[in-house]
């Protein structure tokens, strides 16, 4: 029964996930061809990573076993957008952060984020969780990560636009998880303006000031790579500096990175992918990419 059980709840979760990613093509109206999104997805195994789950009304509060928060000092925070709870915490498991994750889904990430009460929401939230639950100290926040996949960006770009939440932003992670729509039916223009809170990030990174890390589905065959992600990556790295480094390695997962780029502490990864489980690769990747941000790691570091 139990099995039967975790399988419709994965069922349940990639179907939304897929119908997210529809929706947020069509409202940027950035429908591409490269991402297949008719094929079947393979998870990575499910396992019980141990810490304290709290839900409320916009996500569910994960704090690993490992969470230590130091008398009198802030603790940092990790705000994710779209997916599997257990699959964001298990990447968050593993990449040994001293820090307390959330992960939010909702139907409509830009209409909810464009208000500014949704994530003070979330933070009043964390602050009675953490309270409550003898978690840690309450409103005592100190660095705070935006995380998301896919279509989740929209609601870090909601966020980013309101000036309190952008200087309380240090950290940005984005798997696969940015594209930008056109001002023009040729799509020779991006849409500059749903770009700018991200381009700022970026230049901020490049500075030394934030970090960020961006992967993205970067199709293998040159005649696909006119994809959303790929010109949204492409204008991020030209207008903060970066140059676009040709390489070829394979991760743990056996994703083939084909360029890097690097300037300051933003970061450009461009993975070869052109279907849906590749796009999915990079949320069940971003781990790696967690434990690069600049908040605090664990002591001791855990164990997967």
């Amino acid at each position: 029964m139990n099995s039967m059980r975790r399988t419709v709840c994965r069922a349940t979760v990639f179907l939304f996930l897929i119908s997210s990613v529809g929706k947020v093509y069509a409202q940027e109206k950035t429908t591409t061809p490269t991402l297949k999104l008719d094929q079947q997805i393979i998870p990575p195994p499910r396992r019980d990573v141990p810490g304290q789950r709290v839900a409320f009304s916009l996500g569910q509060l994960y704090a690993p076993s490992f969470f230590s928060p130091s008398e009198g000092e802030t603790y940092d925070l990790v705000v994710s957008f779209l997916g599997a709870p257990w699959c964001w915490e298990q990447n968050f498991y593993d990449a040994g952060k001293n820090a307390i994750l959330v992960t939010v889904n909702t139907k409509d990430f830009d209409a909810t984020f464009k208000d500014p009460a949704a994530f003070q929401k979330i933070l009043d939230d964390v602050t009675s969780a953490v309270e409550t639950y003898h978690i840690a100290p309450g409103n005592n926040i100190g660095k705070v990560c935006l995380a998301s996949f896919s279509g989740g960006y929209a609601g870090v770009r909601g966020i980013l636009r309101h000036e309190a939440y952008y200087a309380m932003v240090t950290d940005l992670v984005l798997g696969d998880s940015l594209y930008c729509g056109y001002l023009d039916e040729a799509k020779t223009q991006l849409n500059e303006e749903q770009l700018a809170p991200f381009l700022r990030f970026a230049k901020d990174a490049s500075a030394g000031k934030k970090t960020m890390w961006f992967t993205q589905l970067y199709p293998p065959e040159e005649q696909y790579r006119s994809n959303t992600t790929t010109r949204t990556a492409f204008y991020l790295i030209d207008h903060a500096g970066g140059v676009r480094t040709p390489r070829d390695e394979v991760n743990k997962l056996g994703m083939r990175v084909l360029y890097s780029s690097d300037v300051g502490n933003f970061h450009v990864r461009g993975y070869a992918g052109m279907n849906n489980q590749d796009h999915f690769n990079h949320f069940y990747n971003i781990s790696e990419y967690l434990a690069k941000t600049a908040l605090r790691n664990a002591k001791p570091g855990p164990t997967p």
